[in-house]
């Protein structure tokens, strides 16, 4: 009996013994283990990434080894919004740390980082708004600290700028090639920025809510403004762009409210989705003969904004690209245009006059609705639907030609347009969607095609003027 117990407890020491490499289980490329607060990644057959964190101390020392296997790799958003981590040691023997490992980390102060970390992603630290003392083991070939900035000496660049530093003006040093992704995320204490010619490129993100920055001017080399580069920089007033620029990201420059002028290169070929949104002190936007396509809300909420050029050669007005601009008066559109897309002029309520090029054979829902000050529409003949609210709320709107071949008008095409009077419907039109004019309070008469199939119960509802119109009843959808 006793053998017997003495070898079951030999067998549970065993056991116990070999949990560690169990714990790690499967070694193959891939493989995910636990060792305590650590989620891990095998890499290989000896080493391993950490995936994920949960613990909750305020001091992290991150061991170098995990249930026998080496650490070697931090992966993307391991420790993202920790509110608990104060400050961290990343162990010798750690080469690479993802994009955004840290990020809103909101506590972190400190951290130390070893001579064997070669690859460091885009900003670790980003938002990390008390972190100001970084330390790199001595010896270390492939990062620097230089004023509490972090960069990298393998692709001269600069990583992180901590949000902690004194408010001002801040030169980047000479030799810095890339001003990497989310670098002066939520600095607002930058007021100034000089950046030496090497720089060759700007990351996405890098000046996001750069809240006091007030002007920039960009070197020669720099060809892209990658995305949300400078988005929410509401004290930038203005930016010197170089020839060479010949791409915006999206969103760059979106709420920047005090930018006030800007000069767009000739060589510009691309502006991304809401490059320039919420730019209310803009007044005057040229946009340069390379652009044919002008993205989703790429101007949307510009309030001052009352002078726009636009190049021959565009062809595509995307949703929203100059909704809410409430001063814009008039617009030439440019002939080559063919496609507008939805609640395009949206809210424009100084517009009055526009232009609607004989190309364009599609105009989205809401494209001008609320053009409250638009007096008169011609709709070219390529169009055959007049989308749903495609103007609705244009109550100065004393006349509008509907093309020939119309085949069909949607619901509240021209709900509340209060100062049309008469309107004169195309043979072809075979659909009128419900409440397609109504509101329309002036409205005295329409002429209806005879071959009319559908419409809707409400078409003309609260039209008080309109007091002959033939029986419908048959045609009515239910």
């Amino acid at each position: 009996m006793k053998k017997t117990v003495a070898s079951l407890l030999a067998c549970v020491l065993l056991l116990c013994a070999l949990l560690p490499a169990a714990a790690a289980g499967n070694t193959s490329s891939g493989s995910i283990f636990v060792s305590g607060y650590y989620t891990c990644e095998m890499l290989n057959y000896n080493s391993a990434a950490i995936v994920t964190y949960s613990g909750e101390e305020a001091s992290v020392v991150i061991p170098a080894e995990l249930s026998g296997i080496k650490i070697t790799a931090i992966k993307p958003n391991a420790f993202q919004s920790n509110i608990e981590l104060i400050d961290l040691v990343i162990p010798e023997g750690v080469e690479e740390v993802g994009d955004y490992a840290f990020q809103r980390c909101p506590n972190l102060t400190e951290v130390s980082l070893p001579a064997s970390l070669k690859e460091v992603g885009l900003n670790p630290f980003a938002g990390c708004e008390a972190l100001s003392d970084i330390n790199i083991a001595e010896g270390s070939p492939y990062l620097l600290v230089s004023g509490s900035v972090l960069f990298s000496r393998e692709d001269r660049r600069l990583i992180y700028y901590p949000k902690l530093l004194e408010k001002g003006p801040y030169e980047i040093p000479d030799g810095v090639r890339i001003i990497g992704a989310s670098a002066f995320y939520e600095c607002d204490n930058i007021t100034e920025l000089k950046i030496p010619d090497s720089v060759h490129a700007i990351g996405k993100r890098a000046f996001y809510q750069c809240s006091s920055l007030k002007s920039i001017d960009l070197p020669p080399q720099i060809s892209t403004i990658g995305a949300d580069a400078f988005s929410g920089c509401r004290q930038l007033r203005s930016i010197t762009f170089p020839e060479n620029v010949t791409s915006i990201g999206e969103r760059a420059f979106q709420d920047c409210a005090n930018l006030a002028e800007l000069k767009l290169p000739e060589q510009i070929t691309s502006i991304g989705e809401m490059a320039f949104r919420n730019c209310a002190s803009m007044t005057s936007i040229h946009l340069p003969e390379g652009i044919t396509t002008i993205g989703k809300n790429t101007f949307t909420e510009c309030k001052s904004l009352e002078e726009v050029t636009l190049p021959e050669g565009l062809t595509f007005i995307g949703a929203g690209a100059f909704s809410e601009c409430a001063n814009l008066k008039k617009l030439e559109l440019p002939e080559s245009v063919d496609y507008i897309g939805s609640y395009a002029f949206d809210g424009c309520v100084s517009l009055e006059e526009v232009n609607i090029p004989e190309k364009v054979s599609y105009i989205g829902p809401y494209g001008f609705s609320r053009c409250s000050a638009l007096k008169s529409a011609v709709i070219p003949d390529r169009v055959d639907t007049i989308n749903p609210y495609s103007f609705q709320g244009c109550v100065s709107m004393t006349e509008v030609t509907l093309p020939e071949d119309l085949e069909e008008i949607g619901i509240w095409a021209f709900a509340g347009c209060t100062s049309l009077t008469s309107v004169e419907i195309p043979d072809c039109v075979e659909i009128i969607g419900d409440y397609a004019f109504a509101y329309c309070t002036n409205l005295e008469s329409v002429t209806l095609p005879e071959d009319l199939e559908t419409i809707g119960a409400h078409t003309f509802d609260q039209c008080p003027k309109l007091t002959e119109l033939p029986d419908l009843s048959d045609m009515i959808e239910e």
